[in-house]
């Protein structure tokens, strides 16, 4: 049993699973962080256009919080900015908690070619364990 997991979220169908594989991970004493990285050029946009991006993030987290608060998880929800893979690993690397599980997106081939997974980079450079929910 991990005491301390941090959660990477981006409010997917994929995150709502990786969520839910976290209650095979804990106990009555078990934190969970749900993080959600807002990427940079989405919040220079709400930004510029007046919007409420933390407002809209905590809309799209809304199953995995119910999710949380039906099984009585002891749970926060931590917003960063940044480039979602970075700042998942920074996170991650800090020293507070005793895994990481995030969703894979299931990029296509090219696009996995071409650009890397949030998921895979996450799992190259994370200094703690990774578990990938599909």
């Amino acid at each position: 049993m991990y005491k301390s997991i941090l959660l990477a979220a981006d409010g997917s169908n994929n995150s709502f699973r990786a969520a839910e594989e976290t209650l095979n991970f804990i106990n009555e004493t078990a934190k969970v962080t749900i993080l959600n990285v807002i990427q940079i050029e989405k919040s220079k946009d709400a930004i510029l256009h007046g919007e409420n991006t933390i407002q809209e993030q905590k809309v799209k987290l809304s199953d995995i919080i119910e999710l949380y608060e039906e099984n009585n998880v002891d749970y926060n929800v931590v917003f960063e900015r940044g480039i979602p893979d970075e700042t998942v690993v920074k996170v991650s690397n800090s020293g507070d908690y005793g895994i990481v599980i995030l969703g894979n997106r299931g990029l296509n081939a090219l696009q996995g070619m071409m650009m890397g997974s949030v998921s895979y980079k996450v799992a190259k450079r994370a200094n703690i364990p990774v578990l990938i929910v599909k």
